[in-house]
């Protein structure tokens, strides 16, 4: 059973968890070359740096024919859904390749502290009262916990929470992103227009806590991410989530998805083969089971109304876009406007030919030279009437296009669904997109939106 690290039986696992860490990190008692050290674990999801010269590093004098090294080779920096290694970007694997990644990480902590009754907690910060890091990854000077502490975690400078003096990572602002919307995205994977629950919980809640925890040398970079103790309590909740998702009806992809494999090592520093068939279903796993002590509740799926189920496989139509044709830079702090033209007709002709169907605010191909370090509200202002209330928020976590892994252009979007508020107010003439920074950026981000369109489907 996973506990809430805020239970009494959550704290006692992360007394354990510490207590494993301590010896994970020390290098006097587990090498860096062992897939049981912390910087092999850390290395799975992304080295932060060339892999090359840190596998030169951490096996020098040892021959190419080593297996822990040709095992670091096939493991590190494999996160699908990020990119990684000059891999092909992968998002539908984000949620099966972390629950594979937790789970032997999970065997590793048991095997190094021998106590086979070891879980991992998880940090449930969509709870209200829940929303700082629990106060053990605080104590720099602890002799137990100052393991789990990091000092680049968000210091309150640029409007950010001082995260190591116990703030909500998201000062509780009214626009917080950590709430459990995505429970409600009754499909898996995304299409043209809209994101599925993978994806979405990706991109939103996901990369929100990563940015507002730490910085682009913590947890606001893939790179750096798995260097900081919250990480693996920030992924268990994940990984809670799609359970919650699961329990409530919704499907998980069927077919080649299946069959996907990926390499990990385990609690016997062994190279294992994980397929997704046997992580998609917690109640099935065929290679062990876990539990979480509570989940949340899920909407239940709407009756689909016969024109809607239609319009599910309806070609996506877009109907306007950004007037300016380039990407669209973001100012390092306040608003940024992004005037749209509507394509062919007026914008009430189009939403009025959108009856029955889905109307869609698109933003894609997100770049950053580095993590802005910040997240930006989206508004849609119409003429002499501006959006009072986001329509939702983007973030730049996986949106760096120069990743020291090889490198690849960013392919993140972000959807919103604005059919009600373009119904509403499209005969007052074409929107305009804000996007307005949730802090001071970091200075040297050059954070872009490569298009903003509005789509019928």
């Amino acid at each position: 059973m996973r506990y809430d690290v805020a239970t009494p039986e959550g704290e006692k696992m992360l007394e354990k968890y510490a207590r494993a860490l301590a010896k994970m990190m020390d290098k006097a008692q587990i090498a860096e070359s062992d897939p049981k050290s912390w910087t092999f674990q850390w290395y799975t999801h992304a080295v932060a740096g060339s892999i090359q010269n840190e596998i030169n590093r951490v096996y020098q004098n040892v021959p190419a024919s080593d297996p822990k090294r040709l095992l670091a080779l096939a493991t590190w920096s494999t996160c699908q859904a990020h990119g990684m290694n000059g891999l092909p970007q992968e998002e539908r694997m984000f949620l099966p390749w972390h629950r594979m990644y937790v789970y032997y990480f999970e065997r590793i902590i048991r095997s190094v502290l021998g106590d086979q009754t070891f879980t991992l907690p998880y940090w449930d910060y969509t709870t209200p009262g829940k929303r700082a890091i629990p106060k053990q990854f605080r104590m720099p000077n602890d002799p137990l916990y100052k393991v789990l502490y990091r000092a680049n975690r968000n210091n309150g400078e640029n409007q950010r929470a001082e995260v190591n003096e116990g703030q909500t990572i998201d000062l509780d602002r009214p626009t917080t992103p950590l709430t459990l919307a995505v429970l409600g995205n009754p499909k898996y994977e995304s299409d043209e227009a809209g994101t599925g629950f993978n994806e979405e919980l990706d991109g939103n809640l996901h990369g929100a806590v990563h940015v507002l925890t730490g910085n682009p040398q913590n947890m606001g970079s893939p790179s750096w991410a798995a260097r900081d103790p919250i990480f693996w309590l920030h992924h268990c909740n994940i990984d809670r989530l799609w359970a919650a998702w699961n329990a409530g009806g919704r499907k998980n992809p069927e077919g080649t998805f299946l069959t996907q494999s990926v390499a990990f090592a385990d609690e016997n520093g062994q190279r294992v083969e994980a397929t997704v068939r046997d992580f998609v279903d917690l109640e099935k796993i065929k290679v062990g089971t876990y539990r979480y002590d509570k989940l949340p509740p899920v909407p239940p799926i709407p009756a689909v109304a016969a024109d809607e189920a239609v319009a599910t496989n309806a070609p996506v139509t877009i109907f306007a876009r950004q007037t300016q044709p380039q990407p669209v830079r973001l100012e390092v702090s306040g608003a940024t406007s992004v005037p749209l033209t509507s394509i062919a007709v007026p914008i009430a002709t189009h939403v009025e030919n959108a009856s029955g169907r889905s109307i869609f605010l698109l933003l894609q191909n997100l770049n950053a030279a580095v993590q802005p370090n910040v997240l930006y509200n989206v508004f849609l202002d119409f003429p002499n009437s501006p959006g009072t209330t986001p329509v939702g928020q983007i973030n730049f976590f996986d949106s760096t296009g120069a990743q020291p892994q090889g490198g690849r252009t960013s392919s993140r979007r972000f959807t919103f669904d604005v059919t009600q508020l373009m119904r509403s107010s499209a005969a007052i003439g074409t929107p305009s997109v804000r996007l307005v920074a949730d802090g001071q950026a970091v200075a040297s981000a050059n954070a872009t939106v490569g298009s903003v369109a509005l789509a019928r489907r």
